[in-house]
């Protein structure tokens, strides 16, 4: 019998899932943060030890009937995966293995297939595509210090911005104001100075709700936030369509928390794209990421298997 692992790990949890070489499922696990950035590489070792030991413990492996496929934030850069190789060989892993990023394998998994686009929207962002001859192409994810436009940090830093200006009169008055406040329990908005710089990346994207909020409210200024993230966003979509060869109908799934629980923003990105783009198929996810690394891995076993 051969078998499959699935490995999407990310800065907040790591989900593991065991299927036969047909795809049926056998287990599946979840633990903790496995992004060696955020965590470091201990923990990273140790989430992905427990991870695989308690699938591999379920059945009977040899180096040769298992592949395991770990899609992890940064792993389309070599000195990433450097490390990830590296923590894989100190437990002894001898198994075929795929490192891969974690936009390869949300694409996998929300279209089903290595072809398309994927666009998304959550503490970060990002729009990564594979085209008809397996050619990659990416635009944005440069992180927050430099781009993530159209992300939850990027949304969330427009309306604090937004509120300075208003509180200096450089702007006018925005309900952001109140409900940032609100939200905080914060008196003055001087006192958002000492807030943000307490607070990390992920404390800040999570503001982004409230210029979302401040958006169905029909406040001015969180309108123009959010249509600013659209555009953004299409404008990467555009840049990736531009570099790639798409044979048939581009498929473009969207995927991200902004995207996901945001029906608003998601609703308006999927027209601004309809608007300015033909033949084209906006979509949801079919399945979640770590299905996408257990089609990788499928995929890897098969090419090796029966290569020439």
């Amino acid at each position: 019998m051969n078998y499959l692992i699935g490995i999407d790990g990310g800065g907040t949890k790591t989900v593991g899932l065991l299927t036969t070489i047909d795809g049926e499922k056998i287990a599946n696990i979840l633990d903790g943060p496995s992004n060696y950035h955020v965590v470091g590489v201990e923990i990273t070792h140790q989430v992905l030890k427990y991870i695989i030991e308690s699938l591999t413990s379920q059945i009977e492996t040899t180096n040769n009937n298992i592949v395991i496929c770990i899609g992890m934030a940064g792993l389309g850069r070599d000195d990433d995966r450097k490390v990830i190789n590296e923590i894989c060989d100190n437990m002894e892993i001898t198994t075929q293995r795929i490192l891969t990023h974690d936009a390869h394998i949300a694409l996998v998994g929300g279209i089903g297939k290595p072809e398309g686009i994927i666009v998304i929207s959550g503490t970060g962002s990002i729009v990564y595509g594979i085209d008809s001859h397996a050619n990659e192409f990416r635009a944005g994810g440069w992180g927050y210090l430099i781009g993530d436009e159209g992300s939850g940090y990027d949304i969330a830093i427009k309306g604090l911005q937004a509120i300075a200006k208003a509180t200096d009169n450089r702007k006018p008055s925005t309900i952001l104001t109140e409900l940032f406040l609100t939200e905080l329990n914060l008196n003055d908005p001087k006192q958002l100075i000492r807030w943000v710089h307490a607070a990390d990346r992920d404390e800040i994207a999570q503001l982004s709700k409230i210029v979302f909020e401040g958006m169905k409210n029909g406040d001015s200024t969180a309108i123009g936030i959010i249509e600013t993230a659209t555009d953004e966003l299409v404008c990467a979509i555009e840049s990736v369509i531009k570099q790639a060869s798409f044979q048939d109908t581009i498929n473009i799934v969207l995927n991200g928390g902004n995207l996901i629980h945001q029906p608003l923003f998601s609703e308006n990105l999927k027209n601004k794209i309809y608007d300015k783009m033909g033949n084209i198929s906006v979509l949801f996810p079919k399945n979640d990421p770590v299905y996408g690394a257990i089609l990788l891995a499928k995929s890897y076993f098969y090419k090796n298997t029966y290569a020439n």
